[in-house]
């Protein structure tokens, strides 16, 4: 007989340990004993046992609900709670999670002996029906009709969908139609039906750029090899899945018996993650992102095609956001879709935008690696919609540069900026710079000069604690003539900073060339950096390279401790990043600066230190 491991989640060592007594003499396995919910995600995932005993009223930070969420986001473990009250709230809270019943303290060895094998049953029957219906989807996708098959990946193609999409629905009822869905008198139904069905809209980052570069044989095989790296990704999930074929690298893919949405957008990033490395076709090496979107049936709607487009919607914010992430859909989304198609009617809102006040600067801290205090800030617009809400600048700025807009928006964030930050140098924080993304229609402006001395002379700001912000796209255009601008805002004494750096042509000419004072590592380097990857040696080179012309690098877009190591040991001068904090409202901002908080790194760990 198979030996079945038990967790215990417990905080009354007592109450652990007389249970564990119980069930050693019930003849089960406890594994270990842990008293909060953090302890039990990190044992779970070294140990996976069979079965979870989770005492509701745990004490720390999550307590026993939360923490069974957490666990069946990526594991198909069951999970009994134990409990000494059974309020509604509670019990509703519980019924959530996916869990397979409570049992009331106190409680008699049999009650807790039969609780345990009508879990242990009914997960093992669950897991038979999500087999069976795998199986039964995966049959009928394969007796499509030829014309509903992708020829190179043998997948159905968008021809299939609606029946693919009808057959999981009949199927996850009629499998579910007979099956229990109680283990005591208390346990909440777990029937597929009454479940979400997730609609995911897959597609390869830039993919028109990768597969423009390659020949039709690279081309396929690079599709075959998207293919597989979903396939293998869905292998490992425990419910009923079908994948559908749409165009170039574009997958749809049907997830069946969701419990909740996170659950979903967990599975997202396990695609995701696949892809987040170096491809070789043919000795041909690069590297790939991808972006997915879901809507969810019954949820955002009920007919498949809708849902599919609902996902696509999602799928492109999710590339407009930048790419290699995940997002669902949403009614809002929808309003934001609506509307940014409609360009003029952007465009006619944004001439308000200044009048009305609803446009507002959000400030992110930049640190200095060798005090790990903030020495500065980036400034990013964003705007407060009457109807979308809070609207981010990737959404609106386009359109702004592509009409006379952007130069009164432009302005309006310089005058804000410069502003605020002698505001903040008569607090006390005097070396504190502010920098301000130029977009090309500014810096293009006859004027800027005269603006810039305007600007700095109305809000008494000192010159040389303003940086300005400018990409190598801006400054390809007219290399030649560009130098000479920067060579004239020079004599104002200001900072000059090329932002994105690596993501454009990255040519040393134009780092020897151009008046710069500042380098900043675009994100896309920083990123998931390991020791040992291309893009650690690039960066590494990059700052060298930068100190070696008497350049500050600033990295941008750090969100883990270990890319925090690495650019403390290339001895990178200045970071920013959620890691430290997201941009942030004036009043949220001047929170943490009037804190006198500093950030310590230690030993490559970063800690908080308040002065």
């Amino acid at each position: 007989m198979k030996s079945i491991d038990i967790l215990i989640v417990e905080d009354e060592l007592l109450i652990a340990e007389n249970l564990a007594m119980k069930l050693e003499a019930l003849e089960y396995n406890v594994t270990d004993i842990v008293s909060s919910g953090k302890a039990a995600i990190k044992k779970v995932n070294s140990q996976n046992p069979s079965l979870i005993l989770m005492d509701i009223a745990i004490k720390g930070d999550i307590d026993g609900i939360q923490t069974a969420k957490a666990i069946r986001l990526t594991h198909d473990i069951p999970i009994i709670f134990l409990t000494a009250y059974a309020d509604d709230k509670t019990l509703e809270r519980a019924s959530k999670t996916g869990c397979y019943g409570y049992i009331l303290k106190p409680f008699k060895d049999r009650e807790l002996h039969a609780a345990i094998k009508m879990a242990l049953n009914k997960h093992q029957e669950q897991n038979t029906i999500q087999q069976s219906l795998q199986a039964k989807i995966e049959h009928y996708a394969s007796q499509c009709s030829p014309k509903n098959i992708d020829q190179l990946t043998q997948l159905p193609n968008r021809l299939a969908l609606q029946d693919l999409f009808e057959y999981i629905l009949s199927e996850c009822d009629d499998d579910f139609a007979n099956q229990s869905t109680e283990i005591n008198q208390q346990s909440n139904s777990s029937k597929i039906n009454q479940d979400l069905l997730g609609v995911f809209y897959f597609e390869i980052d830039r993919f028109k750029r990768i597969f423009n570069s390659l020949n039709n044989e690279n081309r396929d095989l690079l599709i075959t090899v998207i293919a597989e790296c979903i396939a293998n990704t869905l292998a490992e999930y425990y419910g009923a899945t079908a994948t559908i074929k749409l165009q170039n690298s574009e997958f749809a893919i049907l997830v069946a018996g969701i419990k909740q949405q996170k659950e979903a957008k967990k599975i997202a990033e396990q695609i995701l993650s696949q892809f987040r490395k170096s491809f070789i076709i043919n000795d041909l090496e690069f590297f790939l992102t991808a972006s997915i979107g879901i809507a969810f049936y019954p949820f955002n709607d009920t007919d498949a095609e809708q849902l599919l487009r609902q996902a696509q919607q999602a799928m492109h914010y999710a590339q407009e956001q930048g790419g290699d992430q995940c997002k669902a859909y949403s009614s809002s989304l929808q309003l934001i879709s609506s509307i940014a198609n409609n360009n003029l009617s952007i465009e006619t809102d944004l001439h308000y935008a200044i009048d009305r006040k609803e446009l507002e600067l959000y400030y992110q801290p930049k640190i200095e690696l060798k005090t790990g205090s903030i020495v500065g800030v980036e400034a990013l617009v964003r705007w407060n919609h009457p109807k979308l809400g809070l609207v981010m600048p990737d959404q609106f700025i386009p359109i702004a540069e592509q009409s006379s807009l952007i130069e009164s928006i432009g302005e309006w964030v310089l005058e804000t900026a410069c502003k605020q930050t002698q505001a903040w140098h008569k607090s006390g924080f005097n070396d504190f710079t502010i920098a301000v993304n130029l977009s090309g229609r500014q810096f293009k402006q006859l004027d800027l000069f005269h603006k810039l001395t305007q600007i700095l002379f109305d809000s008494a700001l000192k010159p040389q604690f303003l940086e300005l912000e400018l990409t190598e796209k801006i400054l390809v255009e007219n290399e030649k003539l560009n130098i000479q601008r920067l060579n004239f805002l020079k004599k104002l004494d200001i900072q000059i900073s090329l932002d994105d750096f690596g993501t454009g042509y990255s040519s040393l000419g134009y780092l020897q060339q151009f008046p710069f004072d500042v380098l900043k590592i675009d994100r896309c380097f920083v990123s998931k950096i390991e020791p040992n990857s291309k893009n650690a040696v690039i960066t590494k080179s990059i700052i060298e390279m930068a100190h070696q012309l008497d350049l500050k690098v600033v990295a941008e877009g750090v969100e883990t401790k270990s890319e925090l190591a690495f650019l403390v040991d290339c001895r990178c001068d200045q970071v920013q990043g959620y890691l430290f904090s997201r941009p942030l409202p004036v009043k949220e901002f001047e929170q943490l600066l009037f804190s006198n908080q500093r950030f310590e790194m230690i030993n490559s760990e970063l800690l908080t230190v308040d002065l």
